[in-house]
């Protein structure tokens, strides 16, 4: 029995239909394709223009920085209104952080990008390698840690840094206690290369880094809470002496100040008072920061109990710490650095990069 035209005609249709159904799919495949590809290509050059940016922010900060070596504090009005550089550069000149936002633009005018830059003295902070056991208990104490803390934390510390392999009293070296963890590791028995290297100490744990609940083994009632935790008052940069003049002007850079010899919160409210509303400067204008160590100590010698606080401080910095953000669209590329900076002399310590 012979297949009709009807069905014939039919079966064709169906063929067709069928023919053009899988072609489409294969253009909109090709279509899809292509959008995609366009979109990653589109993505990666503006990543491109964003890790120029990122990496031309830390040039910038560099002529900032150099510019900063230049400036007194005197020049005349004129000299500051036709110097773009000159506000920032001063502020750098007396220990301050800045900020610096540029929007770049091509030959032609159109925008290019936008290059946000953070520079900030690294020896606003304690040296992590500086530190003494009463250093250490002043810190303890202040964060509210308990007192019976401390040995394991202080001891542990010390057994962490130093070259022997003989473990404190209250504590740890490789063998007794590092060797024995699941993964086991070894004491560095060295300075530490970063301020998160001491979550890998005994007894530091993430409430006593960064903040928390001490002890969430025990009843409610009896657990402990750190507010803020203690990394953020370290650097593993500098000499050990804080510049008081790169001490921001809020509760971290009080608290700073009240980790070194001789200084309660009333003295390092004081010292922040005077050095941002100086009774020795006559206009509001004028250089309040302070100019050396002797003039620190001429006028902040009514606040601090322990004269020791003077060997412990410095008015100038060589290390600062420089956030640059280069931005693009919606697409950003972050650089830091850390960077060792003296006369014509410019080194790169540390180097990270993120989205």
């Amino acid at each position: 029995m012979g297949i009709s035209a009807d069905n014939k005609k039919g079966s064709a249709l169906i063929l067709v239909l069928w023919i053009i159904g899988m072609l489409s799919m294969i253009t909109l495949s090709f279509v899809f394709d292509a959008h995609l590809e366009g979109k990653i290509v589109s993505f990666s050059r503006k990543q491109l223009k964003c890790e120029v940016l990122a990496n031309s922010g830390i040039e910038l900060a560099k002529s900032y920085l150099h510019r900063s070596r230049l400036v007194t504090g005197n020049e005349s009005d004129d000299d500051k209104l036709n110097d773009p550089q000159y506000k920032e550069a001063d502020e750098l000149r007396q220990g301050r952080t800045v900020t610096i936002t540029r929007e770049m633009t091509t030959s032609d005018g159109e925008y290019a990008g936008t290059i946000t830059v953070s520079i900030k003295p690294e020896e606003s902070l304690r040296n992590l390698n500086k530190l003494t056991e009463e250093d250490w208990e002043r810190i303890l104490e202040l964060e509210g840690i308990p007192e019976d803390y401390w040995p394991e934390l202080i001891d542990s510390y010390f057994d962490w840094t130093d070259k022997d392999d003989e473990p404190r009293e209250n504590g740890a070296e490789t063998e007794d206690y590092y060797s024995t963890l699941t993964p086991s590791y070894s004491a560095a028995n060295a300075p530490f290369q970063t301020v998160e290297e001491l979550a890998r100490v005994k007894g530091f744990t993430s409430a006593i880094l960064s903040g928390g609940i001490l002890n969430p083994s025990d009843p409610p009632e009896s657990q402990i809470v750190i507010s803020n935790g203690i990394s953020r008052l370290f650097t593993t940069y500098g000499s050990g002496k804080v510049n008081i003049n790169a001490l921001d002007n809020n509760a971290l850079g009080q608290r700073i100040l009240q980790t070194l010899p001789g200084v309660d919160d009333i003295g390092a409210g004081a010292i922040i008072e005077e050095r941002e509303n100086s009774s020795y400067t006559e206009s509001d204008e004028e250089d309040r920061s302070f100019s050396n160590v002797d003039n620190a100590r001429t006028r902040l010698n009514d606040y601090v109990e322990d004269k020791e606080f003077f060997n412990n401080i410095s008015t100038s910095s060589q290390i600062f710490n420089i956030t640059s953000v280069g931005q693009y669209d919606k697409v950003t590329k972050k650089v830091s650095a850390i960077v060792y900076v003296k006369g014509d002399i410019w080194r790169i310590l540390e180097w990270r990069e993120e989205q």
